[in-house]
């Protein structure tokens, strides 16, 4: 099992996806791993699934369904003990909806934080853009993201640096912005043109002046690397030799 490879590994901190067939709570051995994870001294954070869950669809029915999945997510990660949820707000595919799809991503959202109740915090990740015109995501411009983050009260922020870069943002300035609210970083570098997810260091994400900042503070850095390029053994290789950055 991945959480006792990673735990075996000495490593403080896990995130686990909530995508079918990883940690979603229908294909998941609920108590075997909540025990596993209690064998370590780990913190945990989870990521929301977001395949066929779109926070800001505008359909009644596909957007009741999909509250009631990511509220159900956040009490599931409540049991197994995660101090963050991290979620996409979603997108839209027509660039005169966006407005009303923030609203419906707002909304869905802090429907998601009720259900965590201040028991654990309930975190927007920035998206990348998209180049086709039927595709709009949130939170994929720095104002978008403000907006977002404005409107859900105790809401914290993780940073994606390979979106960012995607987007010509500088991880730094967005850390810089989002201040206390910055409480995870998603790392993984590219060179621009798409979400490679390679090591830091692999592609041209101005990635350093960020990682600087991060020193002997309390975010948590979380390394996001392609597993269809990296084995599980050359990534836990990598990772152990990250370690030491903060």
């Amino acid at each position: 099992m991945a959480v006792r490879t990673i735990g075996d590994s000495r490593f403080d901190f896990i995130e686990l996806w909530g995508e079918v067939p990883h940690a979603y709570p229908e294909w998941t051995d609920r108590r075997k791993l909540k025990d596993s994870l209690s064998t370590y001294e780990m913190a945990l954070t989870m990521h929301a699934p977001f395949t066929d869950l779109n926070p800001a669809a505008a359909f009644q029915p596909v957007k009741g369904a999909v509250e009631k999945t990511l509220e159900e997510f956040v009490r599931f990660s409540d049991y197994l003990g995660a101090k963050i949820v991290t979620v996409h707000p979603g997108s839209v595919h027509n660039e005169a909806m966006v407005p009303q799809s923030a609203k419906n991503a707002i909304a869905t959202i802090q429907r998601m934080a009720k259900a965590a109740d201040g028991r654990l915090a309930i975190n927007i990740e920035n998206q990348s853009k998209s180049a086709s015109k039927y595709h709009f995501p949130l939170a994929s411009t720095l104002e978008s993201l403000e907006f977002i983050l404005a409107e859900v009260e105790g809401s914290g922020f993780t940073l994606d640096t390979g979106h960012a870069h995607m987007n010509g943002l500088d991880p730094k300035r967005l850390a810089e912005r989002a201040g206390a609210r910055l409480t995870e970083v998603h790392l993984s570098d590219n060179s621009g043109a798409s979400d490679d997810h390679l090591f830091p260091g692999e592609g041209n994400a101005p990635l350093e002046p960020l990682l600087s900042g991060l020193v002997n503070t309390d975010v948590l850095a979380c390394l996001e690397l392609n597993p269809h390029r990296y084995s599980p053994e050359r990534i836990l290789e990598l990772s152990q030799s990250f370690k030491g950055r903060k």
